[in-house]
């Protein structure tokens, strides 16, 4: 059985980013996805140099910072991406969007120098809609790359969903024991720009602790449970 942790928002802060940091160095994360529009981005490019296992792809985002691109139907007059509650009630240019999209996953090069891993994306986006998703595949193929959702590894998000423990998390292993799973994860340290950016803060603390707990790690060995990442081109 192999398992694939990944650390979702990779540069969003600061502090996300040293969590997510931590999570590669002292527990079992070895996959994150970054988010290449934010601030922080080349801070944790810089960062991802003390974890050189860790397989890195790309968040994509249409609900957090400022767009990459010029648009008409994707940001407000300030240029930032529209919150995701009113992301329902918006009609996007699917144009706008590939442009986008492909904008970040350029960035990512530029500010990582090598190649994704694979993509997924924040809230979920890429797969909102039948746009969306056509999108995603679109790049996916163009770029070679596996995508969240669309592979063979199953992603499960009841981590994420619940209050995180490690009794919880064993629990997920053990109901899809024998299968090839992606838990999607958010481990983090709480700073300040964090809580102005993010309603899910001071639970990425807790979900740290769980993600480097030596008990963790055991259980894992002793049942012969294979850490594993996305590798990139499918």
């Amino acid at each position: 059985m192999k398992i694939i942790f990944n650390a979702d928002d990779f540069g969003l802060t600061k502090g996300v980013t040293d969590g997510i940091v931590k999570t590669c160095k002292n527990g079992v994360v070895r996959s994150t996805t970054a988010l290449c529009n934010m601030p922080d981005i080349e801070y944790a490019a810089e960062a991802a140099k003390q974890c050189p296992d860790l397989g890195i792809g790309v968040h994509l985002t249409l609900t957090v910072g400022k767009a990459l691109t010029e648009n008409r139907t994707l940001t407000g007059e300030d240029g930032k991406f529209f919150p995701k509650k009113e992301l329902s009630q918006k009609i996007m240019d699917d144009q706008e969007v590939y442009a986008e999209w492909k904008a970040q996953i350029e960035r990512f090069f530029q500010v990582f120098g090598q190649r994704p891993t694979h993509l997924d994306s924040h809230h979920h986006v890429h797969i909102m809609s039948d746009g969306m998703k056509r999108i995603a595949r679109s790049l996916a193929e163009e770029y070679a790359l596996p995508v969240r959702f669309f592979s063979s590894f199953q992603c499960l998000t009841d981590f994420y969903k619940e209050e995180p423990s490690l009794e919880l998390l064993m629990g997920i292993v053990e109901e899809h024991r024998g299968q090839d799973i992606e838990i999607m994860c958010h481990p983090g340290y709480c700073d300040e720009e964090l809580c102005r950016v993010s309603s899910l803060n001071t639970r990425r603390q807790r979900e740290l602790e769980v993600l480097v707990s030596d008990d963790l790690k055991r259980y894992l060995e002793d049942n012969r449970i294979v850490l594993s990442k996305y590798m990139g081109a499918v």
